[in-house]
């Protein structure tokens, strides 16, 4: 059987999060009473999934040891994507490739949805994104990002830019992914081709990437949900329930 890989993006420093990320990274700050990234392990735990990498930069020192470390460290000068991808080499095809932003939690049923998708590429997607932005801030257009997609197929055809209408936002990708197996060698040549073209290929996002994979003809699709996860990324995020 073919043996999932997770990979913990942890190399953040997470200035909008001090002064809890003084001296840690995002992902181990607390919230209700326990670590972002235990949330995150405990989940994979219920999945049996065991093969976890963290990819860290800021403070990776305080990462928890018993799990391979994989540190950037350019993170300073670098984005989420250049992170992702110094764990290359651990990206193989005998299984298929979990990413998680470490900065984020999410109730198993959304793991479970996502291990379950037979898709190329899927993408963990909130349709009912408003309720949860509007308990954060004031006006959701200014953070939220653009995603649309076919309904029927849940084949998405952008995401991640700014939006201008609320109609450019039919949901909101997560920061939850998973590569199948038998498409992981040619995420990685995409990757490769990103990187020629783009010269500032080291400060794109994440989402910059998934993009471009739509616009050459790389099936990505959604999977959704409702709420049931949350983001940190400010410390008001800290006081908010997770939906």
């Amino acid at each position: 059987m073919k043996e999932v890989k997770i990979f913990i993006l942890c190399a953040g420093e997470g200035k909008r999060l001090r002064p809890y990320t003084e001296n840690q990274p995002k992902c181990l700050v607390s919230y209700l009473g326990k670590l972002l990234l235990q949330y995150q392990l405990e989940v994979f735990k219920q999945f049996n999934l065991k093969n976890i990498t963290l990819i860290g930069g800021y403070r990776s020192d305080a990462l928890p040891q018993q799990y391979p470390v994989v540190v950037n460290k350019e993170f300073a000068t670098t984005n989420m994507l250049y992170s992702l991808f110094y764990a290359e080499e651990h990206m193989t095809d005998d299984g298929d490739i979990i990413v998680s932003y470490g900065d984020i939690i999410y109730h198993a049923s959304a793991l479970e949805k996502l291990l379950q998708s037979k898709d190329p590429c899927s993408i963990v997607t909130d349709v009912d994104w408003r309720r949860y932005w509007q308990s954060r801030m004031d006006e959701p257009l200014k953070d939220a990002e653009t995603f649309r997609w076919d309904m029927k197929t849940r084949r998405i055809f952008e995401l991640g830019k700014k939006p201008k209408t609320l109609e450019d936002i039919q949901g909101q990708y997560i920061g939850l992914f998973k590569i199948s197996s038998t498409h992981v060698k040619v995420f990685k040549q995409h990757y490769e081709t990103f990187k020629n073209l783009h010269l500032n290929y080291k400060n794109a996002y994440t989402t910059d990437f998934l993009q471009y994979l739509i616009e050459q003809n790389f099936p990505v699709f959604g999977v959704p949900i409702r709420n049931h996860w949350a983001e940190f990324d400010t410390v008001n995020d800290l006081k908010v329930k997770l939906g």
